[in-house]
């Protein structure tokens, strides 16, 4: 896999509503490497990019995102609560997404439902997007299930915080990829990581000042809503 550096959080979500397209389009027009979304599943099972359990808060809706059909969930304004330049924007469904991005970037695929984990994979292998995709999520039995059901897929741990035991443990679920919370992390938790040969994705990348300090610990892959200062911050040096 070619190195994958910037990942638009819920696509340019700094400057457009979260998990939208206008959001992942503008991610790919600032250069992105890759587009990290959100997934839970509706009522009647359609996966969806939302990141909250609810519609409340990035819609004009109210209720639980599973006790809403496919069709109601259509009729909701994403946009509007963002600015009203958005008005009208709807709720991708996963596929969708992946009809629309697979093969233009990488795509980081948080599965925070855990019911799903499976359809989400089938999705992805049946568009032939495996390679071009990361599963990821805060809950490792979800991540185990995807290696489970696809020993080649790209996995990633999410997790708030990193200690030895909790590196190990990801390493023992033969988890290639860990993605901790940027401030939390120190060069020493940091040598520790590479010392179990991991890959590391920080999130959590809310300011330029973290950005810096990621690139002195020498990690450069970042999940951030402004892909564009990230790609201007890893030209300066000469990492893009």
């Amino acid at each position: 896999m070619k190195k994958i550096f910037v990942i638009a959080h819920r696509g340019a979500s700094a400057y457009a509503p979260e998990n939208t397209f206008p959001a992942f389009e503008l991610a790919v027009k600032m250069g992105s490497c890759g587009i990290e979304t959100d997934i839970h599943v509706t009522k009647d099972n359609i996966p969806i990019l939302i990141h909250d359990a609810t519609v409340d808060r990035t819609t004009n809706g109210t209720g639980c995102v599973n006790d809403l059909t496919l069709d109601e969930i259509k009729k909701l304004d994403a946009g509007s609560w963002f600015s009203p330049a958005f008005a009208g924007v709807q709720i991708p469904t996963l596929e969708e997404f992946l009809k629309r991005f697979g093969g233009t970037v990488h795509l980081v695929l948080e599965i925070k439902d855990k019911k799903a984990t499976e359809k989400t994979l089938t999705l992805v292998r049946d568009l032939g997007l495996l390679d071009d995709s990361t599963f990821i999520s805060f809950n490792i039995e979800v991540l185990k299930e995807i290696i489970r059901l696809e020993s080649n897929a790209n996995v990633g741990f999410l997790t708030n915080y990193v200690d030895k035991e909790l590196i190990k443990m990801v390493k023992d679920s033969n988890i290639k990829q860990i993605c901790p919370y940027a401030p939390s992390l120190t060069e020493s938790i940091v040598e520790i990581v590479r010392a179990y040969g991991l890959d590391i994705r920080v999130w959590g990348v809310d300011t330029e000042d973290i950005i810096e300090r990621m690139i002195k610990f020498g990690i450069y892959t970042m999940t951030v809503n402004f892909p564009d200062k990230l790609i201007e911050a890893l030209k300066k040096y000469g990492i893009m």
